[in-house]
């Protein structure tokens, strides 16, 4: 964990203060306290199976948060319950298909599955984990419709952009670990041109292409910044990080306006949204674009951590979901997860 500079009590203190002048620069403290006492309860949480809520995405999350930590399943403070976690993940797979979706989830639940596995294999490699991720990227290849993106099941049906930037963010992963090539390179590029049929006029994304914001989903304001943030970590994770880019562009833009009012209004989609604008914000091509989101994210999301050290506000199948979201969150920084790294 990096040093402290400050104590978490100044991260909190800023909920009570007036907003600082335009410009001003406000140090929002690190939440080391904080994510030491999180990862501390989320290891608690642990089944003795070394699965998470009974979910596969919040399996996988969870040692995401943990390899975010620096805990691997061979090294850290917490090595034996990602080893545990990284066994229930492989014991998850379709020997067959190579599905990891099948145990209460979907492609959502395999999409992170796959992102985990590949940051697993790049910092812990073993045979088991190379076999378990090129089966798990073979899936997703095949599962690509021909507009480029991904649905619920695991076939090339329809598709989202909420479901698509699950698979996105697994085959960037994987492909910076040095698996998939060419074929993984191919499908990014089509979900790229799939995404950028999502955009709107406003710089927001719908959930569907060709639905042009018309499909009961807010493309306006906080409700927009979920599929505004999984567009840019779309873009983002196809290569394209230039702010002058006609979609990304204005989706930072529109990141801009409107995250602060997610973060502190957002009822529906709360972690899911913010996992990807906080990712989108720190790759920003604009270094104020974190600066200014630190700022505000911090405060907020330790301050909905309760005295167990749990985050249970907000969506997910149980508590586990919350939490590792919430440390994610708060570890980018840490640059620990190749993934996350600028």
């Amino acid at each position: 964990m990096k040093t402290r500079v400050r104590l978490l009590a100044n991260a909190l203190a800023l909920v009570a203060l007036a907003l600082p002048p335009a410009g001003a620069a406000v140090d929002p403290g690190t939440p080391d306290a904080a994510v030491d006492k999180g990862l501390a309860a989320l290891v608690h949480l642990q089944h003795a199976d070394g699965s998470f809520d009974d979910s596969t995405a919040s399996t996988a999350l969870a040692g995401i948060a943990m390899l975010a930590g620096g805990s691997t399943p061979t090294r850290g403070q917490y090595r034996d319950a990602a080893a545990k976690t990284l066994h229930a993940i492989l014991g998850l797979q379709d020997k067959v298909s190579g599905y990891l979706g099948n145990a209460n989830g979907n492609m959502y639940a395999h999409g992170f599955a796959t992102l985990y596995l590949a940051e697993t294999y790049g910092m812990a490699p073993s045979q088991p984990v190379r076999q378990a991720l090129g089966a798990a990227i073979d899936l997703i290849l095949y599962a690509q419709n021909k507009e480029g993106g991904w649905r619920y099941n695991p076939v090339p049906a329809d598709a989202d952009i909420s479901v698509t930037v699950c698979q996105v963010m697994a085959l960037r992963a994987a492909y910076n670990a040095g698996v998939g090539g060419k074929d993984v390179a191919d499908a990014l590029d089509r979900a790229e041109v799939y995404v950028r049929r999502c955009a709107t006029g406003n710089g927001s994304f719908s959930y569907q292409a060709g639905s042009g914001g018309m499909d009961g989903w807010g493309t306006n304001g906080p409700e927009g910044i979920p599929r505004t943030a999984a567009g840019s970590m779309c873009l983002i994770s196809a290569g394209k990080t230039d702010a002058a880019d006609v979609n990304l562009g204005p989706a930072l833009l529109f990141l801009r306006r409107n995250v602060s009012a997610h973060l502190h209004t957002a009822t529906n989609y709360f972690w899911y949204g913010e996992y990807y604008s906080a990712q989108a914000l720190f790759h920003s091509p604009d270094p104020s674009d974190w600066d200014a989101y630190w700022q505000q994210a911090v405060p907020v999301i330790v301050g909905r951590q309760d005295d167990s050290g749990q985050w249970t506000q907000g969506e997910g199948p149980g508590p586990a979901y919350a939490t590792a979201m919430a440390l994610i969150i708060l570890q980018i920084p840490n640059n620990y997860l190749p993934i996350f790294e600028r």
